[in-house]
């Protein structure tokens, strides 16, 4: 019985959960083109609203990569990530290029601006961090070791985040055995793309995280409960798929919560009440911080669009906000680039997110009385 088996469903952010499902084709793309350098997947930018899978895809590609062959160099896109990335690159990398590091003290800041000072017993030398990590990656390349950078939540507000492109770029140049896959929300990549500095990322690889196929999520979900030998009775399974939305986070909480109703054969009355657990943790976790980033007109476009119960009809949304057709548009573009609602043909719209729509109808009813 399930009791024996550990819950495979992890609906916690960043980690991997056993069952990971609907995005084999990504990680197989990404592990497969380091037999290739010309391979275009070997730069790559994935992009996807909050509870995708971004993360957990790059933590998925890392735990794929042989430790014996790959020197994997995981961080998030912040000041100070140029730092994490030579520490780790001097820590990890050791076992390949341990002379480079017999003298190694540690790194740190130097004064001019992304000078970097590396303490070492016959005292301090202070070059750009270009310098360092090159050294390091001509060490490895030349060991036959593939240097694979998997950067989290890009964005263009660092300084850090330009240079280390820059360098990257450079690294390409000068034949280095170098793989980058980042990740970042749509809005976030789409600053990054634009940015005059980091024009280079405009040729890599973009993949868009779609919503899962509701059969395969009905086959994961089979798979998974058949394992612990339980069973959905009745039209429960395909209920369970449906519900989830093809929404890799949500497949997740849906699972997590059905687990532990240790009910055999799984009803339809267990999938509601396991959806209602999950969309409390869906609008808290990522719902909320969604609506938190939004500016009042935003707001205001959005909640005009939540009066409809299916698409939204753009001409209405203008009716509503009594808006012109320029203002109108300006929000439509914010709210699609920012992966909340998106085109379903011509002066045609719906949401991005499931169920946002009843998130912002209990959130209008709570701020407005409405």
């Amino acid at each position: 019985m399930s009791a024996a088996i550990t819950n495979p469903f992890n609906p916690q952010f960043g980690k991997r959960p056993t069952e990971f499902i609907g995005r084999d084709i990504i990680v197989n793309d990404f592990l497969q083109s380091m037999d290739n350098p010309e391979d275009p997947h070997r730069v790559s930018i994935i992009t996807g609203i909050r509870g995708t899978g971004k993360t957990a895809i790059l933590a998925d590609i890392r735990q794929n990569l042989d430790p014996k062959k790959y020197l994997v160099i995981n961080l998030t896109a912040r000041d100070g990530m140029l730092l994490d990335m030579l520490d780790i690159a001097a820590r990890d990398g050791k076992p390949w290029v341990g002379d480079l590091f017999d003298d190694f003290a540690g790194f740190s800041v130097g004064a001019l601006g992304f000078s970097i000072s590396i303490s070492r017993k016959n005292g301090q030398e202070e070059h750009g961090f270009r310098y360092y990590l090159t050294d390091i990656v001509s060490h490895l390349t030349k060991k036959g070791i593939t240097t694979v950078f998997l950067v989290d939540e890009v964005h263009n507000e660092t300084p850090d985040m330009r240079e280390f492109v820059v360098t990257f770029q450079h690294l390409l140049m000068e034949d280095m055995n170098v793989a980058l896959l980042m990740a970042g929300l749509p809005s976030s990549v789409q600053d990054v793309l634009n940015d005059q500095v980091l024009t280079f990322l405009r040729r890599a690889q973009r993949v868009e995280l779609e919503s899962i196929d509701s059969g395969i999520v009905a086959n994961a979900y089979e798979d998974a409960f058949d394992k612990a030998s339980r069973s959905f009775g009745g039209g429960a399974l395909r209920q369970a798929a449906k519900a989830s939305c093809g929404y890799p986070y949500l497949i997740q909480l849906i699972g997590f919560y059905l687990w532990k109703r240790e009910r055999n054969p799984l009803t339809g009355a267990d999938v509601k009440k396991a959806l209602t657990a999950s969309k409390i943790e869906l609008f808290r976790n990522v719902h909320d911080l969604i609506y938190r980033d939004l500016s009042p007109k935003d707001k205001e476009f959005l909640m005009a669009m939540s009066q409809d119960t299916g698409e939204s009809d753009i001409s209405d949304v203008m009716l509503r906000m009594q808006a012109d057709n320029s203002y109108i548009s300006r929000y439509r573009q914010r709210m699609i680039d920012a992966g909340i609602i998106h085109s379903v043909g011509r002066g045609k719209l719906a949401f991005s997110p499931p169920y946002i729509r009843e998130y912002l109808l209990d959130k209008n009813e709570l701020e407005w009385g409405r």
